[in-house]
């Protein structure tokens, strides 16, 4: 029985995916920025309107947009240089303040209030429809788009 046991602590014995943790969440992080995220769809206008609408702290808002990217909870515990554990329980306390049950409902909670400060008179977010404040818009008036 042979029991080899390898030190990766010199830069000689890395080998690609056995990278220091520190590496490993660069390497992440960058590849997170290459692809398609889900948090881009919304400007940080958006978010800091959102996050002062809803009442998040700064923590909470990284946690939210976390989701958007469709991170994990490890994932964003890594990114955010926290334990696994301590994102569950920020997520547990910020379920309970938003009134959500899982992440897709938090998901449509936060659309829903992007969607409520782009509609609303004076925000200093443009409205999805540009149309939507006028009173002769036939989605408004329940009425089939011409």
């Amino acid at each position: 029985m042979n029991t080899e046991r390898r030190e990766y602590r010199g830069s000689s014995a890395r080998i690609a995916g056995n990278e220091p943790p520190a590496a490993r969440r660069g390497q992440e992080a960058k590849a997170r920025e290459e692809r398609t995220s889900g948090a881009r769809i919304l400007g940080q206008q958006a978010w800091a309107s959102i996050s002062r609408s809803l009442g998040l702290s700064t923590r909470e808002l990284q946690l939210v947009r976390g989701v958007f990217h469709d991170d994990t909870d490890f994932a964003i515990a890594s990114s955010l240089g926290i334990s696994p554990h301590t994102v569950h329980t920020h997520f547990e306390r910020l379920h309970h303040k938003l009134g959500v049950d899982n992440r897709a409902q938090l998901i449509l909670r936060v659309v829903n209030e992007f969607l409520k400060l782009t509609a609303s008179p004076g925000s200093i977010l443009p409205p999805v429809c540009p149309w939507r404040c006028d009173p002769r818009c036939p989605r408004r008036r329940g009425q089939a788009p011409v």
